[in-house]
């Protein structure tokens, strides 16, 4: 599943697969978090959580599962939040943008937890209002013919004001620093 996810390349599955020929003991996650390839929160996510979401479905923003899983911090989700706010992105096309996540990873985890998103675009919905208005009348004023021609309007000349001849600071005006 971690492959998947695209948080773990076949080469590192092959060699911890070796690793663990060598110490039987250790399970697959305790040498993945060893090796330092997989967090423990994500180790235990996709162990703990990740069946249950599969069987029942997300009831969460899909940002949350990535904090679970490990895969963002408390600073990063709340950041990407405030950046959605302003730049209209959703918040896992930030987080690939920021390097935070692979287009991999969030590919993955929308195709499992929100197969409907998983094709939209990266944008998020705006709401109908006043911007598709002007732009449906901006469109119509485009497609109806002119009857008239304007013709331009000879360029003005435009002067700049009179030049201040420059006055020498007084020690008044001079900040002194201590």
């Amino acid at each position: 599943m971690l492959q998947r996810a695209g948080l773990l390349s076949q080469a590192q599955l092959d060699v911890v697969l070796q690793d663990q020929q060598w110490q039987p003991d250790l399970r697959i996650g305790d040498i993945l978090e060893l090796r330092g390839w997989v967090k423990r929160d994500a180790i235990e996510f996709f162990a703990e959580q990740w069946p249950k979401l599969a069987t029942i479905g997300r009831d969460n923003p899909i940002g949350y599962y990535f904090q679970q899983a490990g895969l963002l911090n408390s600073q990063q989700v709340d950041a990407l939040l405030r950046e959605q706010a302003q730049a209209g992105l959703r918040i896992g096309a930030l987080a690939v943008l920021h390097g935070w996540l692979s287009q991999e990873t969030l590919d993955w985890f929308l195709r499992s937890l929100a197969p409907e998103e998983s094709a939209s675009s990266a944008f998020m919905k705006r709401k109908q209002g006043n911007g598709s208005d002007r732009i449906s009348q901006a469109g119509q004023a485009q497609s109806k013919p002119q009857a008239t021609q304007v013709q331009p309007s000879p360029p003005k000349t435009v002067t700049a004001p009179p030049a201040k001849e420059p006055t020498k600071p007084s020690l008044d005006d001079i900040s002194w620093v201590d």
